[in-house]
Formats: C-alpha cells, structure tokens, sequence
C-alpha cells in the first residue's frame, strides 16, 4: 500500500505522537526491570542465608557420628539453601527472556533465527520520504565512509564480525561488496529494518504487549522470591541460635532445628502463594465469578517451592520423630516438640488446602 498516499497529515502526526508515547512507556517498562536486575533486596539477604549461619548449622551436624536424625536434617538445610538460589535461578531466568527475544529473518535463501535484544534498532520509515530523497538515503546508507562506521576497515574487526555472523548461515545475501554484507547482516541481528510508518505503529504494539506480559510475571516472581528468602533468613538465624558456636550438637538442639524446619517447611509455602492469593482477593473485587489463578508463568515459582518444601517437611518430621523415640528427652521437652508437629501439621493443611482450593477457583 502507498502509506504516503493514503495518510494524511494529521494521521502521520497521530502515529508520530503514538510512537513517542509508546518510547516513553517501553523506557519506564525497563527501568522497572533494571531495578529487578540490581538484586535489590534479595541479594542483601541471600548472604545471610547462604554464610555464617548455615555454614555453623552444617558444620556442627556434620561433625561426629552422622545418625540418621543428623542426615535428616542435613538433607533439609540443603534443600533451603537450594530452594533459596533456585528461587533467584528462576527470577534470573525471567529477566534474561525479559531482555531478549527471537529474531526470525526471512528471505529469498531461506529463514533464519538469531537471538536479540528485546528493543530493535530503529531505522527512517520508507514513507517518510519523498522517492527522491528516498532514493538519496540509500545511496547514502550504503556509502563506503557510512559503512565504515559498522565494519571497520581493519582485518581484525572484519575476522570478528565474520565470526559473529559465521554463527546464523545464510543471515545474509552475497552481493559482491564484503563490507556491505557485513553490514547489513550486523543490521539484521539488531533486527533493524525499514518498515512503512503504520507497520512501524503495528510493530510496536506487538512489542509493548509483549513486554508487559514478562514483566508482569517477573515483578511477581521477584516479590515471590524475596518473601521466599525474607522467611528462610529468619529461618536460618533460628538454626544457628541452637549452635551457638558449638562444634557439636546435642539431641536437644537437632530438636531445636528440627523444629524450625517443621515451622519454616510449610510457612514458606503460605508465604510464596500470598501474592496470588492477593491477586485473586482483586479478581473478586472486581466481581470475578471464579478465583483461581491457573496461569503457568505466575504459578511456577510457587509450584518449586511447595515441592522443595514438602520434602523438607517429611525429613524433619522423620528427624524430629527420631529423636523423640531413640534419645531420652524429659516431659517437658516431649510436650514442646509434640506442640510444634501439631501447629506443622496445622500449617501444613492450611497450606495445602490453600493450593487446592485455588486450583479449584472456589470463591473463597
């Protein structure tokens, strides 16, 4: 279609403005992300999760004798210091789709995929331009001093580019000019092309539908992941109170960790499906029939958890049951350990009767 023919100038203004906006809104869209990409609190905490007071808990279960109650407990002090970088692996893995995408090159030898950043490079709407000027800008942009700006006349520069463009055979057709292939197989690769100003407009729109979607799903990860680590934190500054800086520990103290997993183990499952829950709880309010939250992006992070937690729930149960029935223990310390499995078990259902109910998407 003529798209200069057919638009008229207020129309051209129209998508002009539209595109600054749309500029304006894809800028803010990163900056959210980059503040995700810093850490922010999450790699504050994970080193008070990760250090000292793991490593003293460890350390003293490790030494002497390993009984059974001491490898229940190992295996569920690893399983938190897993599901705490498995929580980030997953907000990292989030990020890196957030700021890539793929890049589907079509023509006349075939198609080609390459790997690019999220924006493209932006190149002079074809309609913009009268011919004749238009014909003078590619004149222009295929001038030997213009092409110098991309491939450098040295050999050095020229071996590396044609190792990055080595990587997608066929990106690019041969037409007899080296450094203008080069070139434009570079401008492929940052999907910069010329487009007509309303495929430009329809372009864009696609882009910011699709930024919105991941980032909507990486701020949720995010704030799923930082209550994750928040809980373990506090967690594992309750282990390493019963260590003490001791080298060893004594059956009362494997009681006093196992305890903590019992509490931490079905907490954090609570903890990590609170997000949605509130989401839902905003549904309702806006007059949803139904509540359950069954996208897989925003339930995934939540999903590991409850798999890493329920493991580290049965190896503390199993340890804190070894302990009650092969060391001796007094009334009192058999009445405290009885109380905390109950209020386990009592959180245990809450949490997985919260996760049934929302698969469900009963109204609650």
């Amino acid at each position: 279609m003529s798209d200069r023919a057919a638009l008229t100038s207020d129309e051209r203004a129209a998508m002009r403005a539209f595109l600054q906006r749309c500029d304006v809104r894809l800028s803010t869209m990163h900056r959210v992300a980059t503040a995700l990409l810093s850490g922010a609190g999450i790699l504050v905490l994970l080193p008070a999760v990760e250090r000292d007071a793991v490593l003293q808990v460890l350390r003293s279960l490790l030494v002497g004798s390993l009984t059974w109650s001491r490898s229940l407990l190992v295996v569920a002090v690893v399983l938190s210091i897993g599901l705490a970088l498995g929580v980030l692996w997953l907000v990292i893995i989030e990020l890196t789709r957030f700021y890539f995408h793929a890049n589907h090159v079509v023509h006349d030898g075939g198609e080609v995929f390459t790997p690019r950043f999220t924006l493209t490079g932006l190149r002079l709407p074809t309609d913009e331009l009268t011919p004749e000027v238009n014909a003078a800008y590619d004149e222009m942009h295929v001038a030997e001093r213009t092409v110098r700006l991309l491939v450098p006349s040295n050999a050095r520069s020229r071996a590396r580019i044609d190792r990055q463009l080595a990587a997608y055979p066929g990106l690019t057709e041969d037409t007899g000019n080296p450094d203008r292939d080069r070139a434009e197989g570079l401008f492929e690769l940052a999907a910069s092309e010329r487009r007509t100003l309303v495929e430009e407009c329809a372009k864009v729109e696609y882009g910011m539908v699709r930024h919105m979607l991941r980032l909507q799903v990486i701020v949720l990860r995010y704030v799923k992941a930082l209550l994750v680590i928040v809980l373990t934190a506090i967690a594992a500054f309750a282990r390493a109170a019963a260590v003490n800086g001791e080298t060893t520990v004594t059956a009362a103290d494997q009681r006093w960790i196992a305890a903590t997993f019992l509490i931490w183990a079905p907490a954090v499952l609570i903890v990590v499906s609170s997000p949605v829950r509130w989401l839902e709880s905003l549904l309702r309010s806006e007059g949803a029939a139904q509540s359950g939250i069954r996208d897989p992006e925003l339930t995934q992070l939540e999903d590991v958890t409850a798999k890493v937690s329920f493991v580290a729930w049965v190896a503390s149960v199993a340890s804190m049951v070894t302990l009650l029935v092969h060391h001796p223990i007094s009334s009192q310390g058999r009445v405290a350990a009885m109380a905390v499995i109950a209020v386990s078990a009592g959180l245990a259902a809450t949490a997985f009767w919260q996760r049934w109910q929302r698969r469900r998407g009963v109204r609650a």
